[in-house]
């Protein structure tokens, strides 16, 4: 098998990026492993590169290391989906790092040397589409409040240092002075549409969104079905009180949204915006005008399990 390590010169801190190649080094000599590094050189460009690699590939196994945040996950999930000799490792040194959060503890996942003695196992894909286009994403997609928090995060970033819980935290505290809250019409597959202003919402194969905030916390990410999770507006009171129980994942049995939660279970949903809206693809802000059909990929990838994660 082929190690191909892709890694985002501008994900995570300057520490973060100083360590990671004598790890790799290190790692593929102590392995022997087979390998190649390749540094991306914008936005996007990790999409590219790995579906070039895999036309170029014969049919080699290849093992796929996203050396980055959760943006260079999703570009490089985009670039492998539906290729059968492809796997997806993370090696997160990003701000966010959300989908390995589902597994356990960061670090293990930063251990090169587990990551490639690991073994792939089939995770779910979500899918999604906006005027006949689609696209892929890992873990989560965010609408509402949780999506603007997110723009406000690269801001909070750059002005004051700050990555991940704390980066989310700061976002709040700017955005709930101005937000306006988002309607939209849901439609999930089996179930009745409704109308609602949004104050949180989400669709996901895992938990964690914002760096750490257990948004949907009965997500499994190979179970085969989506989350859908919409909480509509309280008073910025009773949002201030829930921000720590929103975190935890206590939210969904919290007195205060006994009649503003929405959650189940779905193959697809259908949003309708009724005016331009903000959303977050594994983190990374975007925005429509139109319907976004939302549903769970026809297939799988293989994500690697570092040796020695008991998951």
């Amino acid at each position: 098998m082929k190690h191909c390590f892709v890694i985002n010169p501008a994900a995570g801190s300057g520490k973060d990026q100083k360590a990671m190649l004598p790890r790799i080094l290190s790692a593929v000599k102590e392995c022997g492993a087979d390998y190649e590094i390749h540094r991306t050189s914008g936005p996007g460009e990790a999409t590219s590169f790995v579906r070039g690699r895999l036309a170029s590939s014969f049919d080699e196994p290849i093992r796929f290391y996203a050396c980055g945040g959760d943006g260079t996950v999703v570009e490089i999930l985009n670039g492998i989906y539906g290729a059968d000799n492809a796997e997806l490792a993370i090696v997160p040194v990003g701000s966010g790092n959300d989908y390995v959060r589902n597994f356990g503890d960061r670090m293990q996942f930063l251990d090169v040397s587990a990551q490639i003695a690991g073994t792939a196992m089939p995770v779910d894909v979500i899918q999604y589409e906006i005027g006949g286009e689609s696209a892929f994403a890992l873990n989560m997609i965010n609408l509402g409040f949780d999506a603007r928090v997110a723009s406000r995060m690269q801001e909070m970033k750059r002005l004051f240092f700050l990555r991940g819980t704390g980066a989310y935290v700061a976002g709040i505290a700017r955005e709930l002075t101005s937000y306006k809250m988002s309607r939209a019409v849901f439609r999930p597959d089996g179930e009745a549409s409704f109308e609602v202003d949004i104050l949180l919402a989400g669709v996901g194969s895992g938990c964690y969104s914002g760096g750490g905030f257990k948004g949907i916390p009965d997500a499994v990410v190979n179970d085969r079905v989506l989350n859908l999770m919409v909480i509509e507006p309280i008073t910025r009171m009773e949002f201030l009180r829930l921000v720590g129980a929103y975190h935890d994942g206590k939210h969904i049995t919290h007195v205060g949204l006994a009649d503003k939660l929405h959650m189940s279970k779905v193959k697809e949903v259908l949003i309708e915006p009724s005016a331009p809206l903000v959303f977050t693809v594994d983190g990374e802000p975007l925005r429509t005008e139109m319907p976004m059909k939302i549903s769970l990929a026809p297939k799988p990838i293989r994500f690697v399990i570092p040796s020695g994660v008991e998951w």
